[in-house]
């Protein structure tokens, strides 16, 4: 199995690879240099699943990722078959690695891969992650210097079947499974700009009593002034439902169904 993800090795992005699937021999793991670049390996089907930042709880959106859904779901001239298939939180404590002391610190950098390149200088230090950390053998000099403490990611699962998931276990033994919640993840295009277009259509999840988890908006570089619409559902829709969006919609698309991960 090949998984693509947004390099280098020791990301958030690698953990959250990580958590997803584990380290197994089977599991090939494959670093890109761009969002863009891990759309083009799934959808060429160079990889099995990719995995993508998609939003932070403290700065939101990452907008290349929402961008890219729009560039490859609205696209007529791409056959895109790919689905958001899974989802991970992360939580991103940052830390401050080197060979010296704080006193000695001169220059700080941000990427793990500066980290490798700067073995023994103790006036140079990098600020990353404990994966950083064991994966380039360096020390830590101060833990956790992240702003807040409760900082997350969530990166989605890109693919066409369903991932194995990887078991987590505490003190020996599997964590009890639950009953799964679903979410479904959806983007539309409204037909006009006249009052209440937006709101027909959100008024057609409450009469289905369908909880909405989020809603966020991109321009939709059709036309100026256009956008598409995000949103995530907590639960399947059914075939009805979305025929009925769908006949609110210029243009809607299901980016995918899948379980809601309470990691």
């Amino acid at each position: 199995m090949k998984v693509a993800f947004l390099g280098p090795e020791g990301t958030y992005t690698h953990q959250a690879v990580i958590q997803q699937f584990g380290i197994e021999e089977d599991v090939e793991i494959i670093p890109k240099k761009s969002i863009a670049e891990c759309f083009e390996a799934i959808n060429s089907r160079q990889v099995d699943y990719t995995v993508v930042p998609f939003e932070n709880s403290t700065n939101g959106q990452v907008v290349f990722t929402y961008d890219l859904f729009r560039d490859w779901f609205f696209d007529s001239t791409k056959e895109c078959r790919f689905r958001i298939v899974g989802e991970q939180f992360v939580p991103i404590h940052h830390n401050l690695l080197g060979y010296g002391s704080v006193q000695e610190i001169e220059t700080i950098y941000s990427h793990p891969q500066i980290a490798s390149q700067n073995r023994d200088n103790k006036r140079i230090a990098a600020i990353s992650s404990k994966m950083s950390a064991k994966l380039y053998d360096l020390p830590i000099i101060v833990k956790g210097i992240e702003d807040n403490a409760s900082n997350t990611t969530r990166f989605l699962v890109l693919g066409y079947n369903n991932p194995p998931k990887h078991n987590d276990v505490t003190e020996g033994k599997a964590k009890a499974k639950e009953e799964e919640e679903k979410i479904t993840s959806l983007m539309f295009t409204l037909p006009d700009d006249s009052p209440g277009a937006l709101c027909d259509i959100l008024f057609k999840f409450k009469q289905a009593e369908i909880n909405l988890t989020s809603i966020n908006s991109r321009p939709a570089n059709l036309q100026p002034w256009q956008y598409v619409f995000f949103v995530e559902a907590a639960s399947e829709i059914n075939t009805s439902v979305l025929k009925s969006l769908q006949e609110s919609c210029l243009a809607l698309v299901v980016l995918g169904t899948f379980d809601r991960n309470k990691c």
